[in-house]
């Protein structure tokens, strides 16, 4: 016998919750500015990770602070537009903190309660937008 537990039942729909959603794309970028001989100034390419947090209190009919499909349709053209490109071909600067301005600046309106944008280059390296 299974028992399903509703974040109503709970009596937890008031608390100050916190989910996320994460996103992968594939580009080439080179950045500019460099010193000579700098591996970065030469073409090459990064499959980024973006996680976007999002905060809120749940509903209390549906238990949840925003749908994750709704997240993903908002987010699906900026994905669309970046994956397998060159990003020099869309922004001037392509440094990972430059990318999580990007998509904070983008979502901000669409996304009530966007407070943390993280934008991940390699599995070590990436920047992180507090809204």
């Amino acid at each position: 016998m299974s028992v399903m537990i509703r974040a109503k039942d709970s009596g937890r729909t008031n608390m100050t919750t916190v989910i996320f959603k994460e996103f992968t794309f594939a580009a080439a970028h080179c950045l500019k500015g460099l010193d000579d001989g700098h591996p970065c100034t030469v073409l090459h390419g990064h499959n980024y990770k973006v996680r976007l947090e999002i905060e809120g209190t749940p509903d209390p009919q549906t238990g949840m602070v925003m749908d994750f499909a709704k997240i993903k349709e908002v987010v699906a053209p900026l994905i669309e537009q970046l994956d397998h490109s060159t990003l020099n071909d869309s922004m001037p600067v392509t440094t990972s903190e430059c990318l999580a301005a990007f998509f904070a600046d983008r979502l901000r309106d669409d996304l009530t309660g966007l407070r943390r944008v993280e934008v991940r280059e390699t599995q070590t390296c990436g920047a992180i937008v507090y809204l």
